[in-house]
Order: C-alpha cells, then sequence, then structure tokens
C-alpha cells in the first residue's frame, strides 16, 4: 500500500489538465484526485473542521466562536455519488463500489458487512455525508446521532443529477459489447451524445495526462467522475483486456 507521502509525490508529478499550463497539485482538482486514490487504497479519510463565523457574544467578557462542519453540499448530498463506506468500529472500514440509481447505502453496507468484517451487521445502521474533501457516504453502526459524532450529517439521497449521471453510466457500459479496445475521439463521441441524451450539461471529458505531456494511447476507459467540476477523466486502456466501469 502506498504511503500518503508516495501519494502526495505521484500527484505531484501528474497533469490531469490537458491545457498548456500544469495543474497546481495543491488544487481542489488535484486534492480530489488524490482522495480518491486514498479512498480506492481503502485509507481512512481525512475529515475537515471549518471555522465558521457567528455573531459576536459577550461571555464572560470575550468573544465567544464555534466551529462546525461541512459535510457534502451542506444539504445531505454527496459529492462522490459512486463510492461508499461502511465503518466497523472495530474493524476500520470496507470502501465500496455504488451506484446511487439502483443501490440503498444502508442495504449495501448490510449485505456486505460480513464478507468485510467477518461478523452479522449491527442491526441498526445509519448512512451519513461526512465532512472530508470529496464528501463521501458513510455507513455506521448506530442510529442517526452517529452521523453528528463524526462531523458529518445525515444522508438524504442522490440529486437529480446524480441520478442522472446513474443513467448514462449505465447506458455508456452498454455502448462497447465485447469491446477491448475503443479509440478515445470514438469514446468523446459516444460520451458526449449520452451526455446531452441525459441532460448533463457542463459535463465534459479530459484525457488524464502525466507531466510529461504523454499523448493519448490507442485505447480509451473511464478513470474517474469528478462530480464537483463535472469531469469525466480518461484513462488509457490496455488493449485485448476488457473495459471496466467506475
Amino acid at each position: 500500500m502506498l504511503s500518503d507521502e508516495a501519494l502526495d509525490r505521484m500527484l505531484r508529478d501528474s497533469d490531469p489538465d490537458p491545457g498548456e499550463r500544469a495543474t497546481d497539485p495543491d488544487s481542489p482538482v488535484a486534492t480530489r484526485i488524490l482522495a480518491r486514490v486514498r479512498q480506492s487504497t481503502r485509507r481512512r479519510r481525512r475529515r475537515l473542521l471549518v471555522m465558521v463565523p457567528t455573531v459576536a457574544l459577550v461571555v464572560t467578557g470575550a468573544t465567544a466562536g464555534t466551529y462546525a462542519w461541512v459535510a457534502g453540499d451542506g444539504r445531505g448530498h454527496t459529492l462522490d455519488s459512486t463510492g461508499l463506506s461502511c465503518v466497523s468500529s472495530a474493524d476500520g472500514d470496507a470502501v465500496l463500489n455504488f451506484d446511487p440509481g439502483t443501490d440503498d447505502p444502508v442495504g449495501t453496507c448490510r449485505e456486505r458487512w460480513r464478507e468485510s468484517f467477518g461478523q452479522a451487521a449491527p442491526t441498526e445502521l445509519t448512512a451519513c455525508v461526512d465532512s472530508s474533501q470529496q464528501g463521501s457516504i458513510t455507513v455506521y453502526p448506530g442510529g442517526r446521532d452517529q452521523c453528528g459524532s463524526h462531523r458529518s450529517d445525515p444522508y438524504l439521497g442522490p440529486t437529480e443529477e446524480q441520478l442522472a449521471l446513474s443513467r448514462f453510466r449505465a447506458d455508456l457500459k452498454k455502448q462497447f459489447p465485447d469491446r477491448t479496445c475503443v479509440p478515445h475521439p470514438e469514446f468523446r463521441k459516444v460520451i458526449d451524445r449520452l451526455l446531452d441524451r441525459h441532460g448533463l450539461t457542463g459535463w465534459t471529458a479530459r484525457h488524464f495526462q502525466t507531466a510529461d505531456r504523454e499523448p493519448e494511447g490507442a485505447c480509451a476507459d473511464v478513470s474517474h467522475y469528478d462530480e464537483t467540476d463535472r469531469i469525466i477523466w480518461l484513462g488509457d486502456h490496455r488493449s485485448g483486456t476488457p473495459l471496466t466501469w467506475p
């Protein structure tokens, strides 16, 4: 498993922006990509705590302030609808793929709990949106109070755009049955058509670039979906192997 330092170095040597200027490794885009990599390696996600300005209160002659967290979009929705963590207080967490259009986070974790942690799922599980950079769905043992105790908000389900993205992903997967190599131009053409079909305005597909400005490979696949910036990051696929779908 790569350390955080190794992941940071890998990110700093990478450039996901196909434009003329390299992407700042400390930018929000870079942070989200690094967070996604850490998620896929099953590392616990960083929870962000931010200062929230409040009306000045006089308490024993001093000004009082308060802290609060920002979870997801602040309205009970995740910023990464394809990722899910099931958290066991004793055995860490299990990171699972998730489809908000067809799956329920609590039901998904309950089904995979024994496989992930070697024991039956707790009687009560609660889905929350955590306060990590990517605002992921996290399921904890216990009731809704667990969200607040983990600086999270109760998960209120997918947005209309996330449901449209779910339908887009399912539709895209159907476009290339039995194909093991789809050239980048063909891949982008199909993506553009399906984005329009599903009303995903403002979404674009970009090729993930390294700092060495490598050209596109012969075959394309989807690396991951950046829902905050509405970017579908494309990677280079190895010809002859089945396409994978995040």
